[in-house]
């Protein structure tokens, strides 16, 4: 698996790359979407997926647009709320999918509760237009996830969930809170960077890709610029931080 990051500073312009993207047929699929330093940033993994993308204003549009992906085979991955507009990201039917919106993290934390009763794993957590929105699968595996207010906090969560054999998936920040979503039984090894700038993060990435690792979930906050990095060949090994004084200034690969 490699990854490809994008950044725009207009729709249209992120739209474009998308498509131009998908249009190279090298097997591409959009993962994540991100609204960075008034930049729409895109993160692309290459495991040969189909892929969808839609945008609308009004929430209850999105969601018949999600019923209507799901109706065509494809499962919701990522939702965002960008410039008074919601984002929704679609990637081939896994099993099933499922997503809940929560007014804060005593809710959000009740709804991942039921959710995991049913038999759905936590997969992502996003916060849009004052709500966590939490996305689910059904053929993951176990999932988990834990929140901290600082980041050295974040860090300490995220080596307990390493050392209880949890691979890390995923991070938001919102509300002063680091959030980060786990799982099991992924067949990966997980890895995460943060910076203090854009430009020492996409350095950081090249040498993370440097490494056999490949961007997977982006977040910006608390100061920082935080990067979630997967290698799925190295079959769960266990946690990598890369400190940054190892980062080699360098330009990740983008398309222009």
């Amino acid at each position: 698996m490699a990854s490809l990051y994008i950044s725009s500073d207009t729709y249209a312009e992120f739209e474009q790359q998308i498509s131009e993207t998908w249009e190279l047929e090298a097997g591409y699929r959009l993962v994540d979407v991100e609204y960075i330093d008034e930049s729409y940033v895109g993160v692309f993994v290459d495991n040969n997926g189909a892929n969808a993308f839609h945008e609308d204003p009004d929430f209850a549009t999105l969601q018949a647009e999600i019923q209507k992906e799901w109706d065509d085979g494809r499962d919701i991955i990522d939702i965002e709320y960008i410039e008074d507009n919601w984002v929704a990201v679609f990637g081939d039917n896994s099993g099933g999918s499922a997503y809940d919106l929560s007014a804060d993290l005593t809710e959000f934390a009740a709804d991942t509760q039921e959710r995991w009763n049913e038999g759905y794993d936590l997969v992502d957590v996003e916060y849009a237009d004052g709500n966590w929105i939490s996305i689910f699968g059904d053929n993951i595996g176990n999932s988990a996830y834990s929140t901290s207010d600082s980041l050295t906090g974040f860090e300490e969560v995220i080596q307990d969930r390493w050392d209880e054999g949890f691979d890390l998936v995923g991070i938001e920040y919102a509300e002063s809170t680091w959030i980060a979503v786990f799982g099991k039984n992924y067949f990966a090894s997980s890895a995460y960077s943060y910076f203090s700038t854009e430009a020492e993060f996409m350095a950081g990435v090249e040498a993370r890709q440097e490494q056999g690792f490949d961007l997977v979930d982006f977040e910006q906050g608390d100061g920082v610029f935080f990067g979630v990095f997967d290698d799925s060949t190295n079959g769960g090994l266990g946690g990598d931080l890369i400190n940054e004084e190892l980062i080699v200034a360098s330009v990740a690969a983008s398309i222009v």
